[in-house]
C-alpha cells in the first residue's frame, strides 16, 4: 500500500464518510489522482462508496471505511480474547469453557437458521452461509465438486482464540453439521494444521 493510500485511510478514519474534494484538498492532490487511489482501496475491500443527494443536481459520491478498513488500523481484540479464555480455564476449568462454547454455538445456530430460512435447497443455503461468513471476516466461498460442495474459508478472524482453545474449531464444525443437516459435513483442511485455509466438504446425504 502506498503512503498516499495509507493517508487516505487515515483521513477517512478521522473524518468519516467524505466526498473526493476534501480528501484531495487535504492531501494536496488532484481529484483524479485521489480517485485512482480510492478505486484501488475499494478493490481491496478497505473502503466502499455511496451516493448522497445534497440539494438539487447530481448526488455526490462519498467514501467510507469498511469493517476490513477499520481493522487495518489494528486493535487488541485478539489479546483480550486470549486473556479471557485462559483466565476462564484457570478459574473454572475446561468444563466452563466447554459450556461457554456450547452457548456460543447455540446462539450462532439460531442466527444462521434465521438468515438461511428462506433458502430451501442446499446450494442456496451454502451461498447464503458463505456470504454470512464473509461478512464475519472468513473470506468464504463455495465451490462445487461433482455432486458435492466445498465451503472454503481463506481467512480465520478468530485464529488466535482458536489456537488458545481447540474447542473453538470443533464447535465451528458442529455448527455447520447442525445447520446443514441432513447433509454431511467434514473438514478436509484446517488452518491450525498449517494448511492455507479451512475447507469443509458437504454432501447432500440423499
Amino acid at each position: 500500500m502506498s503512503s498516499s493510500q495509507q493517508q487516505l485511510l487515515s483521513l477517512l478514519k478521522r473524518l468519516g464518510p467524505s466526498a473526493i474534494a476534501p480528501l484531495a484538498g487535504a492531501l494536496s492532490m488532484t481529484t483524479m489522482g485521489v480517485r485512482q487511489h480510492l478505486d484501488k482501496l475499494e478493490r481491496q475491500g478497505l473502503i466502499r462508496h455511496f451516493d448522497k443527494q445534497q440539494g438539487k443536481g447530481r448526488p455526490t459520491r462519498h467514501w467510507h471505511l469498511t469493517k476490513k478498513g477499520h481493522q487495518s488500523f489494528g486493535d487488541r481484540h485478539n489479546d483480550i480474547a486470549i486473556q479471557l479464555i485462559t483466565g476462564l480455564i484457570e478459574l473454572r476449568g475446561d468444563t466452563a469453557m466447554t459450556e461457554l462454547l456450547r452457548h456460543r454455538l447455540d446462539r450462532q445456530l439460531q442466527l444462521y437458521r434465521q438468515q438461511l430460512g428462506e433458502a430451501d435447497a442446499l446450494p442456496q443455503q451454502l451461498e447464503l452461509l458463505a456470504r454470512l461468513r464473509t461478512d464475519e471476516g472468513y473470506m468464504a466461498r463455495i465451490e462445487q465438486d461433482g455432486d458435492q460442495w466445498l465451503l472454503i474459508e481463506d481467512h480465520c478472524p478468530i485464529c488466535s482464540a482458536a489456537q488458545a482453545c481447540q474447542g473453538v474449531c470443533q464447535m465451528e464444525l458442529e455448527l455447520f453439521q447442525a445447520l446443514l443437516a441432513p447433509a454431511s459435513v467434514t473438514r478436509t483442511q484446517h488452518i491450525l494444521d498449517h494448511q492455507p485455509r479451512c475447507c469443509y466438504r458437504i454432501s447432500s446425504g440423499s
